[in-house]
């Protein structure tokens, strides 16, 4: 597969480092089989994604800002490179360059004027003879190791250590490390991802991994360093094991301070309607349960035991009025450890419709003289409806955290036709189910099109097979409005009752003239990784085809309205093409005498034959063409009749 999408906490589907890779050098993974335990952004443990600032409780014991290069300026020693690859630990002071590393990437760190390290692995991963560089032939899974000097921390071991970075990187899990080491660097027994939460290939120019960013990564070492803080060195260190080139990790600004007495962090709560750590959106009401799963996770984060420590979860209704609660008590929390909060809230039944948020908060006997009390509490937000059931919370969230980017017949080179973005959704109380809403990209445009699937989960989770759906749509060619409006709906060809289980809801996007159709991929919550899944027809030469998702949530959702597709602005009515199966010729035929085009694309969206015309009864030949499916697309210039044809 060529393209420029790619996804985090992808996982394989079989052992090996088996991908696909794009235009851009990215590599996909394939999906898992199962999903991960707890919906959950992936912090490391013992992860203070943003660290409090230094102030009068702190003191800091050691400071890098690499102007002397990786001899140090740090007034304890030179730093040292480790690993067959060393040598592409550098310093640098100027844009990263390489195949795929085009334009300002510098970081921009505090003290970025005098230079910071670097890991350029897209640099060295390129052919420079020609002068301007070019990926090798058969890219490097580079391993090497930036290594501190060594540290006496046993004065004050209970420490936090933060850095500023600026990293891009693909594929696979494709983790960077800090490791420590309390044997002077005999061995790392302890790890931390620094690129946890990161999407594969951010840092680019935000077209396929968001946007550009330098960030703070802080983690406290008081576990780390507890069997020896006299002899301590960490390093970071870039790994082969995912299989992955990367592009560059920039590191500057090193800081060691000390940790506040008290600082107690809630880093990531959730509610998940069914387990499993699904947090649903939009949940029909018939769908609700009587209770909700709730959650956080605590991490003491200051050099003091925190005790008593209480999670408190409030659910509140639209109008603020608290609807269920739930208390979780924890106890004791030791420096440097994690607790994770978790219960059954009940609810009442059956819920009424509307937006629901939980608020989360938690006190302990020291909660008062907490360092930074900002991180103390979080809230998350999803919708009792009359009919549409979600994984997304477009519309739901608040419009101050939501985050989205689009998906679509553009995101991957040679995958035009046919791109399907597959949901999962759970099924506890039977029900009838009409058709699919989808919310459509800015960039989407009019006369594109796209259909509706059902699965059920074995089929895609255990066989990998997305030929057999168990409900169809007809096709449905996007209008003007619905592009204003950014969203659009279909119809399935028949009801399409459910029994209790476990599904996904696909829709499947075309390009047509060039025309391309996109929909959003909720950001805002992490999802397990089967939450959403991707499927491309074309993808060579990995022929893998089916992906997990970005632990995200495409804009894809179900209904239970029976009125959905009614409104819509109707296809080209009355037109039939048979057969299906054909072996070459394929007639088509309309109820109305007019002028009309017919264009017949092959997966990879290449028109291989058109035509014109004037009558009711007309064919098209497509012997000569390869053996495979088809889009036969007919239209008046206003309105269009679509229609998956098999040649054989």
């Amino acid at each position: 597969m060529k393209g420029i999408y790619t996804f985090g906490f992808a996982m394989t589907l079989a052992a090996g480092n088996a991908y696909a890779q794009d235009g851009h050098g990215n590599r996909l993974t394939t999906a898992k089989l199962q999903p991960n335990a707890v919906g959950t952004a992936p912090v490391s443990l013992g992860e203070h994604p943003a660290g409090p600032a230094s102030g009068a409780q702190r003191d800091v014991l050691f400071t890098e800002d690499f102007a002397n290069g990786l001899a140090g300026n740090n007034s304890v020693g030179a730093w040292t490179v480790d690993g067959p690859n060393g040598d592409i630990w550098r310093f640098n002071d100027h844009t990263p360059t390489g195949a795929y590393t085009t334009g300002n990437q510098y970081i921009q760190s505090t003290t970025a004027a005098n230079g910071a390290a670097i890991f350029a692995s897209d640099s060295a991963n390129s052919d420079w003879s020609g002068g301007t560089p070019v990926i090798v032939a058969s890219p490097v899974d580079f391993e090497a190791s930036l290594v501190s000097p060594v540290l006496d921390l046993s004065a004050t071991p209970f420490v936090e250590l933060s850095f500023q970075q600026r990293s891009r990187f693909c594929c696979n899990n494709s983790p960077f490390y800090l490791e420590v080491s309390t044997d002077g660097g005999s061995t790392w027994p302890s790890a931390f991802i620094t690129n946890a939460g990161l999407p594969l290939n951010q840092g680019g120019t935000g077209v396929s991994g968001g946007p550009v960013v330098t960030e703070t990564r802080s983690f406290s070492l008081v576990g780390a360093i507890a069997a020896n803080p006299s002899n301590v060195r960490f390093r970071f260190r870039h790994n082969s094991e995912a299989g992955s080139s990367h592009y560059y990790w920039q590191i500057d600004d090193v800081n060691i301070q000390s940790l506040p007495p008290n600082e107690v962090i809630m880093e990531n709560a959730y509610t998940s309607q069914f387990g499993g750590g699904y947090e649903f959106g939009r949940v029909p009401q018939s769908q609700m349960l009587s209770t909700l799963n709730v959650g956080a996770s605590i991490i003491n984060y200051g050099s003091n035991p925190q005790t008593n420590v209480v999670v408190n979860v409030s659910l509140k209704n639209a109008a603020n009025v608290e609807v269920g609660s739930s208390i979780i008590d924890l106890g004791s929390i030791t420096p440097g450890d994690t607790m994770f909060a978790d219960a059954d809230l009940t609810l009442p039944t059956p819920m009424d419709v509307g937006i629901y948020t939980a608020f989360f908060t938690m006190v302990s006997d020291s909660i008062a003289e907490d360092f930074n009390a900002t991180n103390n509490a979080q809230s998350r937000a999803f919708s009792v409806t009359d009919d549409l059931y979600s994984i997304d919370g477009i519309g739901v969230y608040p419009s101050a955290i939501a985050t989205s980017e689009p998906v679509g017949t553009s995101s991957f080179t040679d995958n035009t036709q046919d791109v399907r973005l597959l949901n999962y959704f759970e099924v506890h109380v039977p029900a009838t189910f009409y058709g699919v809403e989808v919310i459509l990209g800015s960039a989407t445009q009019a006369g594109s099109f796209f259909n509706a699937y059902v699965y059920d989960t074995t089929d895609v989770l255990v066989n990998s097979d997305v030929s057999n759906p168990i409900a169809v749509s007809d096709f449905h060619v996007i209008t003007a409005a619905e592009k204003l409006a950014k969203k659009a709906r279909v119809a399935f060809s028949e009801p399409l009752a459910l029994p209790e289980g476990a599904f996904f809801v696909s829709a499947n996007m075309f390009q047509a003239d060039n025309k391309n159709m996109f929909i959003e991929d909720d950001t805002t919550v992490p999802q397990p990784g089967i939450a959403s899944i991707l499927w491309i027809p074309n993808d060579e030469p990995a022929n893998q085809n089916l992906y997990s998702g970005n632990g995200t949530a495409w804009g894809v959702r179900i209904s239970t309205d029976a009125t959905i597709g009614i409104q819509e602005v109707a296809g080209l009515p009355g037109v039939s093409m048979y057969p299906n199966p054909t072996t070459g010729v394929l007639h088509i035929n309309t109820t109305k005498a007019e002028i009309t085009t017919v264009e017949v694309r092959n997966v990879l969206g290449a028109v291989v034959k058109t035509a014109t015309f004037n009558g009711t009864v007309n064919k098209i030949d497509l012997s000569g063409n390869a053996a495979g499916v088809y889009t036969v697309r007919i239209g008046n210039g206003t309105n269009y009749a679509v229609q998956l044809i098999t040649l054989q």
